[in-house]
């Protein structure tokens, strides 16, 4: 008689690679064609500070999961860092926003005028051959050759010294270590905070803070090469933690840059930026609510384990990844 082995998980790494590549993962097809929309936009702009070198536009960047390496299939906004160098730039968001309209518009005349236009925090570009829409952040260039400047933080509305190369070169020298893995956890940590955005009423938490907590473990020695363990390595940590332990980094200051303990229930720094807490927008109360689904997530894991049918394994996976889960 044939008798089960339970030490044999019912979802396979296998299996949720397969689920990453066909649900999570933005195709390399669409990565590539994305890239090569801003490219085209650098481009032109290029060209026509050569030709007006008092423009006070100076460089676009790309910036974002795109950039990073680690955006999901549901991508529709392509993040993109507009740098200002000249002193006639607005100060002020509100105002600086529809100076930044009026230059793309001289800029690209190819472009429909009503295709460019302000949205919240930032500029849009809009394309209709590829359904994307080009996010346009504007950072005011300090002339610093890492490419630091002043930005307004989406979430804080705080004004900002950061820093988008640093930001990428910080994402790429974790992927190197862990190659292919560091991004995969991530994308479906990414694809875990939305489905908890979809479920969970007041749930706030930004996939850049996944990113820097995945950071940590993966600078404290964590394998990746397993996505199970992996996810359960990160959600142990929230739940541990509380997220109370303040999260920064050495890459680019010293630990001695940091300020004092401030008031804020979770402290997690920009890695570029030693006083800017990129956690700031969460209260005790959403802290309270990651740790409470991280909980969730663990209980869901922990189980998947140990489920006698692949069935009931899919459905603890449903729990976490959603509806589309299979395997």
């Amino acid at each position: 008689m044939d008798t089960m082995n339970f030490l044999v998980p019912e979802i396979t790494q296998a299996d949720l690679v397969t689920f990453a590549v066909d649900r999570v993962n933005l195709k390399q097809d669409d990565a590539a064609k994305y890239r090569t929309q801003v490219n085209n936009l650098r481009e032109d702009l290029n060209r026509y500070i050569e030709q007006n070198p008092d423009f006070d536009l100076e460089k676009i960047m790309l910036s974002g999961s795109l950039a990073k390496g680690t955006a999901l299939k549901t991508l529709r906004d392509v993040d993109v860092a507009l740098y200002i160098k000249g002193g006639n730039a607005p100060q002020e968001i509100a105002k600086l926003l529809p100076w930044i309209v009026g230059k793309l518009r001289t800029t690209y005349p190819q472009i429909p005028y009503a295709n460019i236009y302000v949205d919240g925090p930032c500029v849009v570009i809009k394309f209709r051959g590829t359904g994307i829409d080009i996010e346009i952040v504007p950072v005011f260039s300090i002339g610093d050759p890492n490419g630091r400047g002043y930005l307004w933080d989406r979430s804080t509305g705080k004004k900002v010294l950061t820093s988008i190369p640093q930001h990428l070169d910080f994402i790429r020298s974790r992927k190197e270590k862990h190659a292919v893995h560091y991004a995969q956890v991530i994308r479906l940590l990414k694809w875990w905070i939305r489905q908890r955005e979809k479920d969970t009423v007041d749930f706030a938490f930004r996939s850049f803070l996944a990113e820097l907590i995945a950071a940590k473990l993966a600078d404290d020695g964590a394998d990746f090469s397993d996505y199970h363990t992996a996810l359960e390595a990160v959600f142990t940590y929230i739940q541990n933690s509380g997220l109370r332990e303040r999260i920064a980094f050495t890459d680019y200051y010293k630990a001695s840059a940091l300020p004092a303990k401030g008031l804020a229930p979770v402290e997690i720094f920009d890695p570029v930026t030693a006083d800017n807490n990129v956690a700031d927008n969460i209260t005790e109360s959403g802290r309270r609510k990651i740790v409470e689904l991280a909980g969730q997530a663990l209980d869901a894991l922990a189980y998947a384990r140990t489920c006698q049918t692949k069935g009931e394994a899919i459905e603890c996976w449903r729990e976490l990844m959603g509806a589309t889960f299979n395997a």
